[in-house]
């Protein structure tokens, strides 16, 4: 649900308050959900034995403050409340962002806080979600489980009549066990948007948990955490030429020490590319297409110059979208896959997968939406054998989300 914004005054800058609500209805068949602690690639699964499960929740309801605390000087805290994470009532994001007034062809920006760095070309609506499905794709969807920053970042913009270029560096921290649910769990899809304080469920996987002799990673992953005491940084270009062509490349290293664990949690050394084109077409056609590969590291360095695990990891998507007066058409082909470069016959962490996405979106009311959404996520995970499923399978998921605003 999307609601009206509320408008509070204070004596010193005015206060822009908006709360967002999310109601769903659904039906998902498959294995049974990761967010259950399974494999299942999907937030929502079906049951152990592969059946049908039907579903009736209201995911997140989110309180959205914005504060103009001077003319260059903005603030921004994102709260949401989400029943299914084992925190209820978390802080998304939390930044300030200072933005003089340009004075020539270069414009600056600088923001502080916690705050998700700007990968994701999806989810761009209110909330971090997405206008052109309720599901974003598997990047953006690990992007919104594992990747938040406490950090600085500063930006500088060229302008002329023709082209905008950006460019983007920052320095951070408290985001060093991302890559652990790349690892372990593999790529998921999923609008759930880990807290800053929350934690996320892991497989019961044989080589993982406290009774394991290879690593004693307990089935849970506080993504928000820093645990070596060392800087990470990325670093982003982007183009827009004209109004209708978008590109960019974006790069992030946690430069995490492997070797470091504390609290029950590692620090993971975890880097990525991520590239992305946008263009839109005649007739309002959108076309949006990223590209993300990586490597992630744990452990030790053992004898035969291997760390615990070792995983690259690449996906991709193609989304398609067309607007129409109050209708939305959008498709998305997603493709990923890990590869497991350690140890593979203790802990095998290969995979492969597609998914495909269709949804259409109503607007309603003023700012309400209602949003129908089917998915079907096919992959083949071998580690799924270790807890009595086939390592082949699929989801499919149907849902149905009325958005509000108030």
């Amino acid at each position: 649900m999307v609601t009206k914004a509320l408008y509070a005054e204070s004596k010193e800058f005015p206060i822009d308050l908006e709360l967002y609500a999310d109601a769903r209805l659904g039906v998902a068949s498959g294995e049974p959900t990761w967010f259950k602690d399974w494999l299942g690639k999907g937030r929502y699964g079906g049951t152990r034995d592969g059946g049908t499960r039907t579903y009736a929740r209201i995911p997140e309801l989110s309180l959205i403050a914005k504060a103009d605390v001077t003319w260059d000087i903005k603030a921004f805290t994102h709260l949401k409340y989400d029943p299914e994470q084992d925190i209820p009532i978390d802080l998304v994001e939390a930044f300030v962002t200072y933005a003089p007034v340009p004075k020539s062809s270069f414009s600056y920006q600088f923001k502080a806080g916690v705050f998700f760095p700007h990968i994701s070309r999806e989810n761009v609506g209110v909330a971090w979600t997405t206008p052109y499905t309720i599901t974003p794709s598997a990047i953006n969807s690990w992007v919104g489980e594992e990747i938040r920053v406490l950090g600085i970042e500063g930006k500088v913009t060229y302008r002329t009549d023709l082209f905008k270029l950006s460019l983007t560096g920052a320095v951070f921290g408290f985001n060093d066990p991302a890559g652990t649910l790349l690892a372990f769990r593999g790529w998921g899809l999923g609008d759930a948007k880990v807290g800053a304080f929350g934690e996320l469920p892991l497989p019961p996987l044989p080589s993982i948990g406290k009774d394991s002799t290879f690593v004693k990673q307990p089935l849970w992953v506080r993504p928000v955490r820093e645990i070596d005491d060392r800087p990470g940084y990325y670093t982003a270009l982007d183009i827009q030429y004209a109004d209708n062509l978008q590109f960019g490349a974006f790069y992030y290293d946690n430069r995490g020490n492997p070797e470091i664990i504390r609290n029950k949690q590692y620090a993971w050394d975890t880097r990525f590319w991520n590239f992305y084109i946008e263009t839109t077409l005649s007739h309002e056609i959108k076309l949006i297409s990223q590209y993300m590969t990586g490597n992630t590291k744990m452990g030790e360095i053992w004898r035969n110059g291997q760390r615990f695990l070792d995983v690259d990891y690449d996906a991709g998507f193609l989304l398609i979208s067309k607007k129409m007066e109050r209708y939305r058409v959008s498709g998305r082909f997603d493709w990923f896959s890990t590869d497991d470069n350690s140890f593979e016959s203790i802990d095998n962490n290969n995979e492969t997968g597609t998914a495909f996405t269709a949804a259409v979106s109503i607007d309603v009311f003023k700012k309400d939406k209602i949003l129908i959404e089917y998915l079907r996520i096919d992959s083949e995970r071998p580690s799924r054998e270790t807890i009595g499923f086939l390592a082949d399978q699929s989801n499919d998921i149907l849902q149905v989300s009325f958005r509000k605003r108030f």
